[in-house]
């Protein structure tokens, strides 16, 4: 853990559900996470994979805390498509505010997918230009090498 990140933020939504402050429904706990129904779901099942330890968001985590709490993502998305009869599952991160990141406590969502629901995908897509496509690519293995 990062020495300037707590390990729990009392001004924390999520921090104060783990804590056991606020009522959740727990799907599962782990030394190192919750995963718990969210109350404003996308679908009935929508999960949220919580680390235990407080950390704004995805790029604050430590690899290894990241690495354990994304074991559990295949073993909640079977459990939760078999649960919930979906037809796919969508895993989802909010990183950042500019990414839809309302709970500033980094966590995964996992939303069972229904033939014919009301969320809509794909994405639209864009295309890389000239030599955009190699700048960009340079740019994040500079940033790897320096991290």
């Amino acid at each position: 853990m990062h020495d300037s990140v707590p390990a729990h933020d009392p001004s924390c939504l999520f921090c104060r559900i783990l804590a056991g402050e606020i009522p959740s429904s727990r799907v599962l706990e782990t030394p190192d996470a919750v995963a718990i129904l969210d109350i404003q779901p996308v679908n009935f099942g929508h999960v949220l994979l919580v680390p235990r330890l407080h950390h704004a968001d995805l790029a604050e985590l430590p690899d290894d805390v990241a690495a354990r709490v994304a074991t559990l993502l295949p073993r909640l998305a079977r459990a939760i498509q078999a649960a919930c009869k979906a037809d796919g599952l969508n895993v989802v991160i909010n990183n950042g505010r500019a990414a839809g990141q309302t709970v500033f406590h980094g966590h995964w969502h996992l939303v069972p997918r229904f033939v014919g629901d009301a969320v809509r995908w794909p994405w639209p897509q864009g295309r890389y230009e000239g030599d955009a496509m190699a700048v960009t690519q340079a740019a994040i293995a500079l940033q790897l090498t320096s991290t």
